[in-house]
């Protein structure tokens, strides 16, 4: 049987064995699991006799020679010192180890009548080569061992792509406390953005197993800081091993147990303060107080013609003062300092056992009134190790952590990606100091407070079979749940509107004047489950000296649920804007990879097939996905749901070549250049959504879309498109890496990526966190419907240029510069609007002229200073050593304005994006002083201040107050702003971007080590 007709029977057996609606059955899911790949696995692997490496170790490789004649030595021995990990050298003085996690080793050559040579803080790096060489002395003296350090080597030859890894080590001197803060520190990266990328377009992983929930793309990113070894972030690209995203790959590896007992504790403060822009939202200086005052009052009772004619005014004021005075929980959100506590214990409980311990809390206080007190935050993260002999080793990996908040979040569900809806709905917080609900928030106009709940469980095996070969088998479950419903039974029965219960919010209460809501009734609730489990396996072999090979593959099956409901009465009619749905589609990956390393060559060159099946089926006719229309097969009665007829998903396939290559010019010169394929599936959200609306007042029936007459509506959701495909990007990638002087380094790198099939039509600037990101839609009308599909009609031309300036001089200052500078456009293809056949409208092309963007460029730039002076370093004051362990790092962003396009009275001319917004300034700045106490402990203090100079961001003024901007250029500032709408003074709360630049905080931090 030829390799083709082998895949057609498998394909001919995966679409058979789907079944209707429930899905497959678990064993099912095994039994193609199992055919379609392990036994191609099985397969490559007897073809390879080869290896995949982990993605959470690194390979140490070199020469030993005689040093006084350049001989290659035959036999050394090399050896990681504390470790079973080491090797002999080959004829040709050459050896390689393979396998060793990430951290900083010793390690040590011995050969009979030889100096023994160790060489002490030798870094490796996941996925890297870290190469070493020896020159050994013969000697007549035995035991003589000669200790030097090894130098970090200025450029990275076997670097085939844009990779930065973060240390630990420099993870604690940044201002930076979480992973997102880290990461947007780095080149390519722009506010969660890779190199022009979506939001959606990124995969992280925690020692090499995925956080990516797949129902919205969300990634998790609450890791502890103190649990991480280092941080691969790869945006240039990456090896076959890594697939499912298109612009970056972060890959988090923790510590790993070593000898002894380990740990830091960390606790920080923010003082209470006011850090927003304007006034306290609830200040006495307000419109509500100032102009609502007995003079007002005197005259309304006055008034013949106003509601409180004839009425005591002092009366009056006392009844409106009790209505604007606010619950304390909004009030004194400026008086509530924040706490965070985090706690790392590592080591080793045997020589074989070692362990990883951590937990972190925050009381989180929105900068915001918000309907909660605090958003608390914690995780919990935990390891275990046992190596069984030299040769295997378990490990038991787990995470659990989660939030509750009333504050913008991290997850993808209150952005665009998830509806419109979601990205119109407001949170349960004041931004507005004049919002009609400051002083109602729970039950008003506004989602619930976010929980978010995330689990992870990953069991790992590893066996090494000779000193050339080693493999790997990764079992994982990860579960994520998010729940914005009245989990308090806030909004209660109200026996005077018994229709309201628990329903919706057209009965809402307002106060006096009509304006400020007293009771709120809203009971929009949304709520997701996702539980993923996967399956990875990879074998790793150093075939030659020359050659390591990659093999494996990865299967994943998902289980999730989604529960949208707003209930409202519009027009006179009951509405129940709904989107449940439920899937248990599985996807998964074949990849090989083969690492060629020479001396003046180095190449990654490798192939991923990649597959999922939404694993359903789906209705045939799209504009009538119920068959309630008489005419739709499948219809029994005319106007309600009926039975569609429906069709079995088909599992789609793609297949990415990748290559990387690394030419070292010189010692002091490399060359790198990246060609590749890069494929993502869309969000499932995307595929199987059902957004309804039903016109029923019982409860059960008005949440089920099969049980009464629904709208398909476009405003809750996507609905599911059966047919979409993989969304594809190839990346190219060129670039330089230059060693000046052994103490500067010049990194310069040109990419272009080509985007297409893509559900997001993206620009290169995100400045508003929930709009940003706008997906690629046509919208269906029918009969019965105007619902909006997702497809793969989008595009996006990509283009930029990182330079990137790290100096290594010998003395405590030291400095690293980022230039970005970035081009993006892109459009739309296909229809805007689709009509049902029949109904009479007017299919409506994008238009390529029509929908295609200017470009758009962007330039930023982030500038970090650290001065570090070590230990014992500096003059004795008074038996005190004032710059013994002291370190400062000053952090510095810029970028250019939005791009926009302007032309004012008499201006005849059209070019688009003439001009450009005020741009983007922020300093930070964190100041550490460490003491050394007996038994190793390590306290450090710290003072960290964010928006050192208090630098403020506008925001994009639209329409009559652009014109009115541009139009009166010799105007102050506060003159050409807009006022607010409601009380005319300087609209202070609403100029500024308050998710670019908070105004300045400073945190307070005590740290100990030991």
């Amino acid at each position: 049987m030829n390799k083709k007709h082998f895949e057609m029977r498998i394909s001919s057996y995966l679409l058979t064995k789907i079944k209707h609606r429930g899905g497959l059955q678990m064993n099912e899911k095994v039994r193609i699991i199992l055919r379609t790949v392990l036994v191609p696995m099985l397969v490559l692997v007897f073809m390879f006799t080869g290896t995949l490496w982990s993605g959470t170790t690194g390979k140490i490789a070199g020469k030993v020679v005689d040093q006084s004649t350049g001989k290659p030595l035959f036999g050394a021995n090399v050896v990681i010192v504390g470790t079973s990990m080491g090797a002999s050298t080959s004829e040709d003085g050459s050896y390689f180890i393979i396998n060793v996690p990430p951290g900083t080793y010793s390690v040590t050559v011995s050969y009979v009548g030889y100096t023994k040579v160790t060489k002490s803080r030798v870094r490796v790096i996941a996925d890297r080569t870290t190469s070493l060489d020896f020159a050994l002395n013969p000697t007549v003296i035995s035991g003589k061992t000669i200790t030097v350090v090894a130098e970090r080597p200025v450029v990275e030859k076997d670097l085939t792509a844009s990779e930065q890894v973060i240390s630990a080590e420099a993870l604690t001197q940044t201002w930076a406390r979480s992973l997102s803060e880290e990461l947007n520190t780095q080149a390519g990266i722009f506010r969660g953005h890779f190199r022009g990328g979506t939001k959606v377009e990124s995969m992280y992983m925690l020692d090499n197993v995925s956080l990516n929930s797949g129902l919205l793309s969300d990634n998790y990113t609450g890791i502890n800081p103190s649990t991480i070894q280092e941080i691969a972030v790869i945006t240039g690209g990456y090896n076959a091993e890594y697939g499912n995203a298109m612009s970056g790959i972060v890959n988090i590896v923790t510590k790993e147990g070593i000898s002894g007992f380990h740990g830091t504790v960390i606790t920080r403060m923010r003082p209470a303060g006011k850090y927003h822009w304007g006034r306290n939202m609830y200040s006495k200086e307000n419109y509500e107080w100032k102009h609502f005052d007995l003079d007002y009052w005197t005259k309304e009772s006055q008034d013949p013609s106003s509601e409180f004619y004839g009425q005591d005014p002092n009366l009056l004021l006392a009844q409106w003062h009790k209505q604007i005075t606010p619950d304390p929980i909004q009030a004194d959100y400026t008086k509530r300092p924040e706490y965070e506590t985090e706690m790392t214990f590592y080591g080793s409980v045997t020589k074989k056992m070692g362990f990883l311990l951590s937990g972190r809390y925050k009381r989180g206080v929105n900068i915001f009134p918000q309907e909660e007190k605090y958003n608390p935050e914690f995780n919990l993260q935990g390891k275990l190790s046992y190596k069984i002999s030299n040769d295997m080793k378990l490990e038991l990996n787990g995470l659990y952590g989660g939030y509750t908040t009333c504050a913008m979040s991290s997850s993808n569900f209150n952005t665009i990606e998830a509806s419109q809806e979601m990205a119109w709905n407001d949170l349960p917080q004041i931004t507005d100091p004049y919002s009609d609900v400051k002083y109602a928030l729970p039950g008003s106009w506004s989602s619930w407070p976010e929980l978010r709940r995330v689990s992870n469980l990953s069991l790992k095996w590893t066996q090494v079979l000779n000193p050339k070969t080693f493999y790997t088998l990764t079992a994982s479950y990860l579960y994520d749940m998010m729940d914005k419903t009245d989990r308090k039974n806030v909004v209660k029965k109200d026996v005077l509107r018994p229709h309201q219960y628990p329903w919706s919010f057209d009965d809402d209460e307002y106060g006096m004047l009509g304006y400020f809501l007293v009771k709120g009734y809203s009971h929009w609730t949304d709520k997701t489950e996702s539980k993923v489990y996967t399956l990875k396996g990879d074998l790793t072999s150093q075939m030659t000296t020359h050659h390591q090979v990659k093999v494996g593959f990865v299967a994943k099956s998902y289980d999730f649920s989604y529960d949208h409901f707003m209930p409202a009465y519009e027009g006179g009619w009951r509405w129940n804007l709904i989107n449940i749905f439920d899937g248990t589609p599985y996807e998964g990956a074949l990849y090989a990879q083969d690492k060629i390393e020479y001396s003046g060559l180095i190449v990654n060159a490798g192939v991923r097939v990649d597959f999922f099946n939404q694993n359903r089926k789906a209705p045939k006719y799209m504009f009538d996905p119920l068959a309630e229309e008489a005419s739709t097969p499948g219809n029994v009665t005319p106007g309600l749901p009926g039975n569609p007829e429906r069709e079995k998903t088909k599992l789609q396939i793609a297949v990415a070549p990748r290559l990387g290559i690394s030419h070292p010019i010189s010692e002091n010169t490399v060359l790198h250049f990246v060609y590749g394929h890069f494929y993502q599936r869309s969000s499932w959200n995307k595929m199987f959504g059902l957004p309804v609306c039903t016109f029923v007042e019982d409860p059960d029936t008005a949440r089920n879309p099969y049980a009464t007459y629904g709208w398909i509506a476009q405003w809750q959701g996507y609905l599911g498109n059966p047919l979409l495909g993989y969304e594809k990007t190839i990346q190219y990638e060129i670039g330089v890496d230059q060693n000046i002087a052994d103490i500067l380094r010049l990194d310069i790198t040109g990419y272009y990526k080509d985007a297409s099939d893509q559900t997001i039509f993206r620009e290169a600037t995100l400045y508003e966190p929930r709009w940003g990101d706008q997906n690629a839609w046509t919208l269906l009308v029918g009969s019965n419907m105007d619902a909006l599909m997702a497809s793969n009609c989008a595009y996006a031309d990509i283009r930029g240029l990182e330079t990137r300036f790290d100096t290594r001089f010998n003395f405590p200052l030291n400095f690293n510069l980022i230039y970005d500078l970035s081009y993006t456009t892109g459009g739309v293809v296909g229809y805007s609007t689709l009509h049902e056949p029949g109904t009479g409208g007017y299919n409506t092309p994008q238009g390529y002229a029509q929908m295609k963007k200017a470009w758009n460029n962007n330039h930023k730039f982030k500038g970090i200073a650290n001065l570090s002076f070590r230990r014992g370093f500096g003059p004795t004051i008074g038996g005190f050593k004032p710059l013994s362990d002291l370190n400062a790092n000053v952090y510095f962003e810029y970028w250019s304005g939005r791009q926009y396009t302007y032309h004012g009275p008499g201006d005849t001319s059209t070019e688009p994006n003439n001009k450009r917004w005020k741009p983007h300034y922020r300093t930070n700045l964190k100041v550490s002083k460490g003491f050394y106490l007996a038994g190793g402990i390590h306290p450090k203090i710290s003072v960290e201040v964010r928006n050192l100079f208090n630098n403020k961001d506008l925001n994009m003024l639209f329409g009559d107050d652009l014109i009115k901007y541009e139009e009166n250029p010799n105007l102050p500032l506060e003159e050409k702003l807009p006022k607010h709408w409601w009380s005319g003074e300087p609209d202070e709360w609403g100029w500024y971007n308050i998710w670019t630049n908070p105004p300045r905080q400073i945190y307070m931090e005590l740290s100990v080590d030991f």
